[in-house]
C-alpha cells in the first residue's frame, strides 16, 4: 500500500468516527487489522462456497484501494502537512494556511465517502479427485469492509503429483533437488520467465495445456538436476518415446539449436536418431526425428525421416 492509500485509510477511519460521535478512547483500527479482516472475510466467503474439507487458502495480493477525487485531493493536502512535520518546520506549516483549509476538504470527501473501495487479489486452490483446481480471483470491499463483489480471473489444474511443483512455482522454492536449499538464480529467471508467459495467456485456451508442459518441465529438470534446457530437452523427448509405447532404442541425441530472430530466441530444434523395433531385432529400421520446440521448450512440432 502505498502512502496516499495510507492516508485515505487514516482519512477514513477518522471520518467515520467524526461522524458516529465516537468517543477518543475509542480503538482505532490499523490497516494491518484492516487488511487481515478483508483476508478472513475472503476465506470465510470460500469456506462456506467449497467447503474447509476443498478449499486452501494460497496467497493475497496487494491491497488497492480505488477513491474519488474528493479524496485524492485531500490526500495532497494531508501529504503536504506531513511533509512540513517531517521536516521540523511547523512555522512554514502555520503560514501556509494548510490547517485551514482541511475542515473544508474533509467536508467534501464526507459527501464521497460511500465511493470508497479495496480489491483484493486472493489465491487459492480447490481440492478434486483427480486434480487441484488453481483459482485467481478479486474481492471488491465497500467503504463499510463488506464483501460486495467477486471476480474470478482465471484458473486451471494441476495433476496431485504436481503439487509440490506448483507450489515451488508459486512460492519461488528451490525445486531441482530434494535438498533444503536456497533457490537458484538459474531457478529465479526460469520461474520469472515461465510465469510471464502464464500472464500473457490469461484467457486463452492455451493457458491450461502450458501449466501442464511447465509442471512436466519442473519434473524433468529436478530428474536433470537442473533447468538447463540442453538437458531438461533430452528428457522430455525420452518422455515422448515412452508414451509411444513401442519397442525402441535411441542411438544418438543431436544438439539442441535455439532458433533466433533480430537476437530473440524463438524456438529450438533437436534431432534424434533412433531404431525403431516394433516388427522385432531382424527387422530393425533406422529413424531420425526432427522436434521443434517453442521458446518454452513446449513441442510445436514433429517429423520423422527413414536413415
Amino acid at each position: 500500500m502505498n502512502k496516499f492509500s495510507f492516508f485515505l485509510v487514516l482519512l477514513i477511519f477518522s471520518i467515520l468516527l467524526g461522524a458516529c460521535g465516537t468517543t477518543a478512547n475509542t480503538p482505532i483500527t490499523t490497516i494491518r487489522e484492516q487488511t487481515a479482516g478483508f483476508h478472513a472475510a475472503i476465506e470465510k466467503e470460500n469456506t462456506k462456497k467449497h467447503g474447509s474439507e476443498s478449499y486452501q487458502s494460497l496467497s493475497f495480493g496487494k491491497l488497492k484501494v480505488f477513491k474519488p477525487e474528493a479524496f485524492v485531493r485531500l490526500d495532497s493536502i494531508y501529504t503536504i502537512k506531513q511533509n512540513y512535520i517531517n521536516a521540523k518546520d511547523l512555522r512554514g506549516l502555520h503560514k501556509s494556511g494548510i490547517e485551514d483549509l482541511i475542515p473544508g476538504y474533509r467536508a467534501e470527501a464526507m459527501q464521497h465517502l460511500d465511493e470508497v473501495q479495496y480489491e483484493i487479489e486472493h489465491i487459492y486452490q480447490i481440492d478434486k479427485m483427480d486434480s487441484l483446481e488453481i483459482h485467481h480471483s478479486f474481492y471488491l470491499f465497500d467503504y463499510k469492509d463488506s464483501l460486495i463483489n467477486v471476480s474470478p480471473l482465471y484458473d486451471f489444474k494441476i495433476i496431485p503429483k504436481h503439487k509440490d511443483f506448483y507450489y515451488a512455482y508459486q512460492f519461488n522454492y528451490h525445486f531441482v533437488s530434494n535438498r533444503n536449499f536456497n533457490i537458484t538464480e538459474s531457478e529465479w529467471e526460469f520461474l520469472r520467465f515461465f510465469k510471464r508467459r502464464e500472464i500473457q495467456l490469461i484467457g486463452s485456451e492455451e493457458l491450461q495445456p502450458f501449466m501442464d508442459h511447465t509442471m512436466n518441465f519442473m519434473e524433468a529438470a529436478k530428474k536433470a538436476s537442473t533447468v538447463d534446457f540442453r538437458k531438461v530437452s533430452k528428457l522430455l523427448i525420452i518422455k515422448h518415446f515412452k508414451e509411444l509405447d513401442k519397442k525402441m532404442t535411441i542411438d544418438e541425441f543431436g544438439e539442441l539449436m535455439a532458433l533466433n530472430r533480430n537476437e530473440e530466441v524463438i524456438g529450438y530444434e533437436f534431432s534424434v536418431e533412433w531404431s525403431d523395433e516394433s516388427d522385432g531385432l531382424e527387422n530393425i529400421v533406422k529413424k531420425r526425428t526432427m522436434f521443434s520446440f517453442d521458446p518454452y521448450l513446449q513441442i510445436t512440432s514433429i517429423s520423422t525421416v527413414f536413415q
